[in-house]
Parts: structure tokens; C-alpha cells; sequence
């Protein structure tokens, strides 16, 4: 099996890693080739060109910054690769742009999967994490054992390419949501006197994490019965923009405003869970 991979980042360079010690020739190319350097040393042959890597390829993986620079390296990729050559793009990327490069890799004859990845570097190395996957079956059943074997829970989650795309862009929002919470109640925590450890208790008493379980569940099913009402959440958001005194915070304020254009919509007794309405 000939491999090649484009984007040596410090995911891409996790992978890479694995794929040495686990499949011992690993052919790979960076825009930047001195960040690729040090994977010389642990065995991997490095491209000058994207073409040269991809040239005899049974399989190309792509970690890269975004749509753009995937799309450009394909360009230059595609008219390289064998017949049956399967491409494995890692990068978190649109929805719409997964679902147009599926399409063009298609007409040209060429098996594509998106698998985006929730995974650090160091676990990439280790493969362990969640490998999401949309694509064809026939492309999907070329390489499934091999993707199965750089992580720990392989998710084929249908033929539609954009699928992959939204639900790494789903989990993506609530790392992202549950980041800026975290430096809010820090924030909070700090005008109050506490320190970090102490902020962190509460949330250990709390375990905040149980509001997807059920809050979540009543949100998707369009739920909104009121057990914390919005204009009780509001107030208390009222509180914590207060409490800070000026100080920056990272979600609060905006949150604020989406509750005021709620409430001004009539929807100030429903359940908080109602943030999470759809346009209508």
C-alpha cells in the first residue's frame, strides 16, 4: 500500500507518525517543507511536489488549513494518482465545499471520503479519538480497514460528504461553546473574589455537561417547557455582564443580545432551551 500526505501541521504530523510505525513508508509533502523535515528522520520520504507524492498513490490523506488549500492541492494531485486511488481529506472543512469537491472527484473518476477528526496530535499518534467518514461505499470499503486503524472509533456516517462536514462543525461548536463558557465563569469567578481551583469546584458539584443529556434533548425535539425560564436567564446574564465591570467576556454579551431579541419576540416564558430556536 503506497500512502502519500499532504500537511505536516502538528495534526497531520500525529498521523503521519502513526502511519510510519504502522505501515513503515510514508511518502509526504508540506507547503512549508522545513516543517516536514523532521519527519525525514522518523522514515517518511519527503515530495518536492504535490504531483510527486501523489504519483502512484493508492491512497492520499490531506490535513490541511482549509478549502482552499485542499482544493489546491487536489489540482495538482488528481492528475497524478493511479486508477482506483481513494482521497482522505482530514481537514475541517465547509459544507458546501466537501459537498462541490466530492462532486468534481467524482466526475473525474476519483473515490473521495471526508474524515474530519476529533482528535489532538498526540492521540492522532496513538490513534485514538473519533474519525467521522461520508462517502461512497465501494470508495469507503478500499481503505475502511486502514482508517479503522489510525483511530479509535471509526463513524461512517453516510454517502453524503457534507454530512461529515456538519457534524465535525456541530462537535466544533460546542468545544468552541464550552471553551468560552469556561473563560466566562473564570472572568465571573475573578470580579468575585475566587480563584480558578474555586470556580472549578463548582463545576465539578455542577457537572454542567448533563444539560446535552437533558436540556438537549428537549432543544432538538423543539421542546421549550419552561424549567429556567429566558427572562430569568437574561436577568442573570445581566448579573454576570455586570459583575465584571467592563471586562471582556467571551460569549456572555452576545448571548445577552439573542435572549433580548427572544424576549422582545414574545418568548420570554419558555424555557432558556428556546435559544435554540430555528428562524422561522
Amino acid at each position: 500500500m503506497r500512502i502519500a500526505f499532504f500537511g505536516t501541521g502538528l495534526l497531520g504530523t500525529g498521523f503521519v507518525r502513526h502511519l510510519l510505525a504502522t505501515t513503515g513508508t510514508v511518502t509526504v509533502w508540506n507547503r512549508t517543507a522545513a516543517k516536514a523535515a523532521p519527519l525525514a528522520e522518523a522514515g517518511a520520504r519527503i515530495a518536492a511536489t504535490v504531483a510527486e507524492a501523489a504519483a502512484g498513490a493508492d491512497r492520499i490523506h490531506l490535513c490541511v488549513k482549509d478549502d482552499a488549500a485542499v482544493d489546491a492541492i487536489l489540482a495538482e494531485a488528481v492528475p497524478a494518482l493511479p486508477p482506483g486511488a481513494v482521497v482522505i481529506d482530514h481537514t475541517t472543512t465547509s459544507i458546501v465545499g466537501s459537498r462541490a469537491r466530492a462532486a468534481r472527484l467524482a466526475a473525474a473518476g476519483v473515490g473521495f471520503l471526508h474524515a474530519p477528526v476529533f482528535m489532538s496530535p498526540g492521540a492522532a499518534e496513538r490513534a485514538k479519538g473519533i474519525m467521522l467518514c461520508a462517502g461512497p461505499p465501494d470508495a469507503y470499503a478500499k481503505v475502511d480497514a486502514a482508517l479503522a486503524a489510525m483511530t479509535g472509533d471509526l463513524w461512517h456516517v453516510g454517502e453524503d460528504h457534507g454530512r461529515a462536514a456538519a457534524m465535525k462543525l456541530c462537535g466544533n461548536a460546542m468545544l468552541i461553546a464550552i471553551t468560552a463558557g469556561m473563560a466566562d465563569a473564570l472572568a465571573i469567578g475573578r470580579a468575585g473574589g475566587l480563584a480558578g481551583g474555586e470556580v472549578l469546584d463548582v463545576m465539578a458539584r455542577l457537572k454542567p455537561g448533563g444539560a446535552i443529556e437533558v436540556r438537549g434533548k428537549k432543544m432538538a425535539a423543539g421542546d421549550f417547557a419552561a424549567s429556567f425560564e429566558l427572562a430569568m436567564a437574561r436577568k442573570d446574564l445581566g448579573l454576570m455582564i455586570d459583575a465584571v465591570d467592563g471586562a471582556p467576556l467571551a460569549a456572555i454579551a452576545a448571548i445577552a443580545a439573542r435572549a433580548d431579541q427572544l424576549i422582545a419576540a414574545g418568548h420570554g416564558a419558555d424555557d432558556m432551551g428556546v435559544l435554540g430556536l430555528p428562524p422561522a
